[in-house]
């Protein structure tokens, strides 16, 4: 009887352990997390509006609730057509607050990135797979790691994660922060 008890105590901390392995807390639940988590799934337009989802004023329109700024389409004056544009703005939860700045031009937003230090990307990654999307390990370099996202019924993206350390022999202190870039299958 206790044999079970013990076996059946062993197999529910199976997960818990999986992420003590590494040394980390799971952050996954945290309320930043899930924002991000969130305005990541809602970046990637539904499937059936493909063709207009990725214009500025369609993606201010899906992840605005969430993230503080006001995205605007691109103003052509004074600059080169092929000049890559961006908006910064926010996300806030609980206290905690994340960078967040997405990239395009005149035509559509090519891409989102996030700046964090509250969290890990592997937290991310497992947000993410809560919010219903389909993560899958796409390939490992030296310096990042790509994923492709695909949300239920929505378009799939690409994202790369990088974990970035100033210099260990800096005078103002070694400093290190994740970065989630969030890139959109475009043709």
């Amino acid at each position: 009887m206790i044999r079970a008890f013990l076996v059946a105590l062993a197999a529910l901390m199976l997960p818990a352990c999986a992420h003590a392995q590494d040394g980390r807390v799971d952050r996954s639940e945290a309320p930043i997390v899930r924002a991000t988590a969130n305005v990541i799934v809602q970046a990637l337009p539904d499937s059936s509006y493909r063709e207009w989802g990725y214009r500025w004023d369609a993606m201010s329109a899906r992840i605005s609730r969430f993230v503080h700024w006001h995205i605007f389409e691109p103003d052509a004056r004074d600059r080169p057509a092929e000049a890559v544009v961006w908006r910064n703005g926010w996300v806030d939860a609980s206290g905690a607050q994340i960078g967040v700045s997405v990239f395009g031009d005149d035509r559509a937003v090519t891409a989102l990135s996030f700046e964090y230090d509250e969290f890990t990307s592997l937290d991310l990654l497992d947000a993410l797979r809560d919010a219903g999307a389909a993560v899958s390990f796409q390939a490992d370099y030296e310096s990042y790691s790509e994923y492709v996202v695909t949300p239920l019924e929505r378009e799939t993206g690409l994202l790369t994660l990088r974990h970035i350390c100033t210099s260990a022999r800096s005078a103002a202190a070694q400093r290190c922060h994740n970065v989630a870039e969030l890139r959109f299958a475009l043709e």
